[in-house]
This record gives C-alpha cells, structure tokens and sequence, in this order.
C-alpha cells in the first residue's frame, strides 16, 4: 500500500468527505503523550481535546507499547467481537481488572460500548424502556409524545444520528 506524503493529506481525503477538522496531519508514531505532532509541518501542538475524551493516556503511553500488550491487543481488535454475544478469556480478564482497579465501590456492573454516542444511544434506549415500563406501555402504535428526550439546540455528543444534538 501507498502511503500518501503528509502535504497531500487534507487535498486527498477532502475528495471524498468533509474535512473540516484541524488543519494538521497527526503523527501517530511521534506524538506523545499529551503532545500532538504535525507531520506536515513538524510542530508540536499540546493536546487539550484529547480526541474528545477518548484518548485519556496521551499518545504512544509506554504501557500500551509493551509487546505482550500489542499481541493481545491486535488478536483482540482483528477479530472485534460482539462482546455482549460472544465471550472470551480476553474479555474476561480485561472485565476483572476493570472492576478490580478502575470500577467505584458500588458500581458492580458494566454495560460496554465503543465511544460516546453508543454510550449515549444505549442512556436513551435505557431511558425510554424504563419510562415505557413505569407507565405500563406495552404496545407503541399509539401516541408516544409522552415519551421524548429533552436536549439543547447546537448541543454535540458523538457523530451518530441521534448523539449529533442531545449531551
């Protein structure tokens, strides 16, 4: 495979999709930690969105770039599977040293999706089941005003269809 040359980034992809982003090319391999690098113009830049909340650790952290880590981290990602459907030892271990390190005392279980709008996709559907429970809904062929979501106008959290307004 052809890789494209960091000047003709933003002219290659704004030929089949909106390129509105930064006006940089991220360096994958020599950012690091909360420093982003340019590679088109070979500045630093400190990082202060953190690719909106989903990158916490900073660019290239050692502990991700241990090689037992890679191995099990490229074995898992080839094969991404429906964790909810199908498990594994992966999944397993990764689960326990979640709630063991990270979980708050009292918060026993997990609900996994990958990035913010599933997160907040699966709030909404929570949401509306339990709304549609309390009120003892079975059938929704009929009026469902009642049940809607409140959000602000311009609002932004994700890029899925129902995240683009509600946060």
């Amino acid at each position: 495979m052809t890789t494209i040359e960091p000047t003709h980034v933003h002219e290659i992809l704004k030929k089949h999709q909106l390129t509105d982003g930064m006006d940089i090319v991220l360096d994958l391999d020599h950012s690091s930690g909360p420093w982003v690098h340019d590679s088109r113009s070979g500045d630093k830049f400190l990082d202060c969105f953190t690719c909106y909340a989903s990158w916490p650790l900073g660019y290239n952290h050692p502990g991700l770039n241990e090689a037992t880590f890679e191995k099990e981290l490229l074995t898992v990602a080839k094969a991404n599977p429906s964790n909810c459907d199908l498990y594994s030892s992966h999944m397993a271990t990764f689960v326990d040293a979640f709630a063991t390190h990270v979980s708050p005392e009292g918060f026993d279980h997990h609900f996994w999706v990958a990035g913010g709008s599933l997160a907040v996709e699966n709030c909404m559907k929570a949401a509306f089941d339990w709304k549609a429970r309390k009120l003892g809904r079975t059938c929704f062929h009929e009026n469902v005003n009642d049940l809607m979501v409140i959000h602000f106008q311009h609002a932004f959290h994700g890029r899925s269809g129902y995240t683009l307004s509600v946060t």
